[in-house]
């Protein structure tokens, strides 16, 4: 797998953390999302490590917050 994609049905500008859900890691990473024109996010996963992890977005649209999680796995 390398990235995760998404199609939204209107704009999206916000973040994206990728959390390492391995016991004793600390792994992090935080990125900007912007859908631009085509409503569309892909989300790098290409450099993670093995094990497990844990996506959440959060993004504002017409004044609301908004935010989406999910699990998911990088094999060798």
């Amino acid at each position: 797998m390398n990235s995760i994609k998404f199609n939204f049905s209107h704009p999206v500008s916000g973040r994206a953390r990728l959390l390492q859900l391995t016991p004793k890691t600390n792994n992090c990473r935080t990125l900007a999302i912007n859908s631009k024109e085509d409503n569309t996010i892909e989300i790098p996963v290409n450099d993670c490590q093995c094990g497990k992890w844990k996506l959440e977005l959060s993004w504002e649209y017409e004044g609301r917050d908004f935010s989406h999680q999910e699990e998911f796995e990088v094999e060798n």
